[in-house]
């Protein structure tokens, strides 16, 4: 008996469908949004210093380590003013999941600014499509990171 309920069991157990799995993004929001990381790149070393803050929501927060988060495009605004262009600027994706309007990539990047050598980042970018259609960031949160093997 003890057997006939165990394989009544394994049956019912294996009869279950298992649970559906998210489908993949399309390509083209995956391009979409590395076209969206190559503008911000090309904003943050441009010969206008306040291009970037368009890149982020009106609602966005960028946080660097332990710092306190600046909330918002005005905020952003006031940091663009005393940042100036950067150069040797990468982002290179580690990860990304995008769900709906929606995206979270995991990344490493690397920022210079003046004539400082290039400073490395580990952190996570979430962007959202806006009604316009653009990704925007909503949310950066960088630490330091040591620098990569290239």
């Amino acid at each position: 008996m003890k057997l006939m309920i165990a394989l009544v069991a394994l049956a019912a157990a294996t009869s279950c469908s298992p649970a559906k799995e998210e489908a993949p993004a399309a390509p083209s929001a995956t391009a979409e949004l590395r076209a969206a990381e190559a503008r911000l790149i090309a904003h943050l070393q441009g010969n206008d210093p306040m291009a970037w803050v368009g890149d982020y929501t009106k609602d966005a927060v960028f946080q660097e380590g332990d710092g306190a988060p600046v909330t918002g495009r005005a905020e952003l605004t006031e940091v663009a003013r005393t940042l100036g262009p950067l150069h040797d600027t990468a982002i290179k994706p580690i990860r990304t999941e995008i769900q709906g309007n929606l995206a979270y990539v995991q990344i490493r990047a690397r920022y210079a600014a003046g004539n400082d050598q290039p400073t490395w980042y580990r952190g996570v970018m979430i962007w959202r499509k806006e009604a316009d259609g653009q990704w925007r960031m909503l949310h950066e949160m960088l630490v330091r990171d040591r620098p990569a093997r290239e």
